[in-house]
């Protein structure tokens, strides 16, 4: 068999040589290593690490194990390789990918390989990830794969082998293009000295496939990319990589099959799909075919059947992935396509075979167990070598009992490549992750990838999801050696004519319902802050009844419980709970968490820099380490009103006017005209003239100025609701926000007449004519207004974000 052997001796040394000389093409990245500072080290970790951060990367893509929010580590160095040598492994990937889908193909047809007795049919049958529901389907597109990935590992002899297929979901490019933005962003000068081997094209390509692959029953076919959700640990990846296909991220809510066809559920009804690039385990696709008491999109898979819709991966391509038929391959490769196998692999067997069980059994301790499929298995995987008498024949006697649920693969030591830690640069384990794009009769392999790093020394089958970091993979003098094709992409059918997005119902949602939290946080931000102004001042008297009063509008927005007492003496600790305490019902913490949870469910409609703004605002409000002082948490409060600020300003700066927008304004626009109706309602409790609760209403509608150049007298409550209610000129008032719906809500859908539309257009008209009466509001009708607000926001859910009603297009 075509297996490589792990050498004796050290690992292989990636960045020098046997007798210590930096390798050609190292030198130019090794030389600018050498002369860095420790302060220029400790800048770049610095420098990556905010820059990850600020994208809100987390966790890793090498399993789909562990919980979302694990750190993302990102290492400076990247792995270096000649073109040369890029070259000869993307053959090797090329036919691997070929071999891989045409096995597939048989597996799920005719099975010629079983009746051959090319592979066990133990194997297939034992093996969770072959579906047999999948069998005699053709899949759309003619491929069970499109996209490849596959983990390398350079051994002691110098040679890559392939030590992991990953073909039911490849996860990593995501990760692949963030890791080059930031790295070529960092080492801008030996990036282009190096000729580095750019990235695009392989993602024009993958999109191009993408589109001819799906069933186009239009001018451009409608291609979604689906995700497990946003809890997913992979999530990040899914939508970075979703944001640069240019195809909508949506999870199972986001779609429906009606007789027998997959759609879209979006503001203007269910949109049909003709293609899924889907990064969902398929034993959770569909729950009509596995019941895993989970999510799903009941049906889809009966529409993927019926030829109604592309898949890609095609269900079933996850037994290209499993260790046990890693062994089969090479023979495979000779029968069919008349050649060896251009890339070797690691040592691996099957043990649903007698004789190999016995020969392993011999050298049990050369070896690393693990599961026959990509399913988890308890313990498992474990490094013979490690086990204790005992311990290895009770292992041996539960392999007996089903063989056909492990393979072995060889201990082995993998190549070391040097890595930025704080102080210095030295040497860590590697693995390379590369990627391949079957695109029918031509293949193309990215130029680079994903390494990972481990830092520990154990074999790579050992390394855990959390104890390793990434690094970008650069494949350099690619400018003159890389090998060059004309015809790359395939062509369209005709001209493209680019048209506004859909905005799925559930995205709507979310930034409605960011929107609304937006405002809830900076209303509670103001309030805060002009409390604690108060709270910090000389307490005389008039302070005291002033502090009181920002109490009394604390209680009317619901920072605090309705009736609840604070002595003025114990205002700072309550006021630190509700801006740093989490547990606090009400509080910042609560509502920025709130917010960005709806912000992360819609992450691909959001940009770099507005998402910068969410990833940080949890750190804002973090719990600092010792007790807070009145400056301390005014210092906090001031940093959250400056990027609420720079939120709005992006929002109306920098989004397209498009739903997403739209439905984030309206959410925005219906929240601070609730807040203020609550805070004027609490005012006209305390009856007309001046009352003390007027001037902290005044700072947090931000109107003190305006009042003041107005009237040069005291705040008086007719006055003020004269400016904070019914002034349309001034963008905090009730009445504006008003104005702003009225003039929206026309434009949320092009059917005025459909569903619930003449009811949410005469509820926004019923509350912006309420601003022609001049008759101030009293109790009872700001009340009233309240409820009529709740009312249209309640009518805008029905409406837009559930499909109760059909409307197909």
């Amino acid at each position: 068999m075509s297996q490589s052997q792990s050498g004796i001796g050290g690992p292989w040394n990636e960045l020098t040589d046997a007798s210590g000389q930096t390798r050609p093409h190292w030198q130019a990245l090794a030389g600018r290593i050498g002369r860095w500072t420790l302060e220029e080290r400790r800048g770049l970790a610095v420098s990556a690490r905010r820059m990850v951060e600020d994208l809100g990367t987390t966790f890793n893509v090498y399993s789909d194990a562990g919980g979302a929010g694990q750190p993302y580590e990102l290492d400076c160095v990247p792995l270096v390789i000649p073109a040369a040598e890029w070259v000869k492994v993307s053959a090797g990937l090329m036919q691997r990918a070929r071999l891989l889908n045409a096995v597939l193909a048989d597996i799920y047809g005719p099975q010629t390989l079983l009746k051959k007795g090319l592979v066990p049919p133990d194997l297939v049958h034992s093996n969770p990830t072959f579906l047999p529901y999948v069998c005699g389907i053709q899949p759309p597109g003619g491929r069970h794969v499109v996209t490849t990935g596959c983990d390398l590992v350079r051994g002691t002899n110098g040679q890559w082998s392939v030590l992991e297929d990953h073909v039911g979901t490849p996860g990593g490019l995501g990760q692949v293009y963030e890791n080059r933005n930031v790295i070529a962003n960092l080492l801008a000068e030996a990036f282009e000295e190096m000729k580095v081997a750019r990235l695009g094209d392989f993602l024009n390509y993958e999109r191009a496939v993408l589109q001819e692959f799906a069933l186009c029953r239009g001018e451009e076919a409608n291609i979604v990319f689906l995700t497990p959700g946003f809890r997913h640990p992979s999530y990040f990846e899914h939508a970075y990589k979703a944001r640069m296909l240019g195809f909508p991220l949506v999870e199972f809510a986001d779609l429906t099959v009606r007789e027998r066809r997959l759609f879209l559920k979006t503001l203007s009804g269910l949109r049909k799909i003709d293609g899924v690039v889907c990064r969902v385990h398929e034993d959770g696709i569909d729950p009509l075919e596995h019941w895993n008491g989970g999510d799903g999109v009941p049906g889809m898979l009966e529409a993927w059947r019926t030829g109604n819709v592309a898949i890609a991966n095609a269900p079933g391509a996850a037994f290209g992935s499993c260790p046990a038929l890693m062994s089969f391959l090479p023979r495979i490769c000779r029968e069919w396509f008349g050649e060896e196998m251009k890339l070797p692999f690691v040592e691996t067997w099957w043990l649903g075979q007698a004789d190999v069980r016995a020969r392993v059994f011999e050298d049990f301790q050369r070896y690393i167990l693990m599961p026959a499929s990509t399913r988890h298995e308890a313990f498992l995987p474990l490094r013979c070598a490690g086990l204790s008498s005992a311990a290895r024949r009770q292992w041996m006697a539960t392999i007996e009992e089903r063989p056909h649920d492990f393979v072995v693969q060889a201990d082995l030591m993998p190549s070391e490549a040097p890595s930025l830690e704080a102080r210095s640069v030295r040497q860590r384990p590697v693995l390379w992750r590369a990627f391949t794009i079957h695109g029918g009769e031509q293949l193309m392999v990215l130029p680079g990838g994903l390494a990972r790093v481990g830092k520990s020394n154990q074999s790579p089958q050992l390394w855990q999801t959390h104890a390793g970091f990434t690094k970008d993979v650069w494949v350099t003098e690619a400018e003159v050696t890389l090998p060059r094709s004309e015809n790359r992409f395939p062509k369209s059918a005709g001209p493209h004519h680019h048209r506004a997005p859909d905005v799925p119902s559930r995205i709507a949602e979310q930034m409605f319902w960011v929107g609304r939290y937006a405002a809830r946080v900076e209303l509670a931000t103001r309030l805060l802050r002009v409390t604690l102004r108060f709270l910090g001042s000389e307490m005389g008297r008039q302070q005291q009844d002033q502090l009181v009063a920002c109490l009394n509008l604390l209680e009317a927005s619901g920072l605090i419980p309705d009736g609840s007492v604070i002595h003025p003496a114990r205002a700072l600790k309550t006021l630190t709970a509700l801006v740093h305490d989490p547990a606090v019902s009400g509080g910042i913490p609560g509502l920025a968490r709130s917010l960005v949870f709806n912000a992360a469910a819609a992450r691909d409609r959001l940009s770099d820099d507005t998402w910068r703004f969410f990833n940080r605002l949890e750190h804002i409000v973090k719990p600092p380490a010792g007790p807070p002082g009145i400056g301390d948490l005014q210092a906090t409060l001031d940093k959250l009103v400056l990027h609420l600020s720079a939120f709005a300003g992006m929002q109306a700066e920098n989004m397209t006017r498009g739903q997403g927008w739209r439905f984030l304004e309206l959410g925005r626009r219906i929240e601070r005209a609730y807040g203020g109706i609550r805070l004027l309602g609490r005012a006209a409790e305390e009856g007309d003239g001046e009352s003390l609760i007027l001037d902290p209403l005044l700072e947090v509608c931000d109107s003190v100025m305006t009042y003041r150049r107005r009237h040069f007298s005291r705040p008086e409550l007719d006055r003020v609701i004269d400016l904070v209610f019914f002034d349309r000129t001034n963008p905090r008032s009730v009445a504006y926000q008003f104005r702003v719906i009225h003039a929206e809500v026309p434009r949320l859908t092009d059917r005025p007449e459909f569903g619930l539309m003449p009811r949410i257009r005469d509820q926004a008209q019923a509350l912006d004519a309420r601003f022609d009466e001049l008759t101030p509001p009293d109790v009872a009708g700001l009340g009233a207004m309240a409820e009529s607000l709740e009312a249209f926001s309640d009518s805008i859910t029905q409406h837009f974000f559930s499909h109760s009603v059909r409307r197909v297009y």
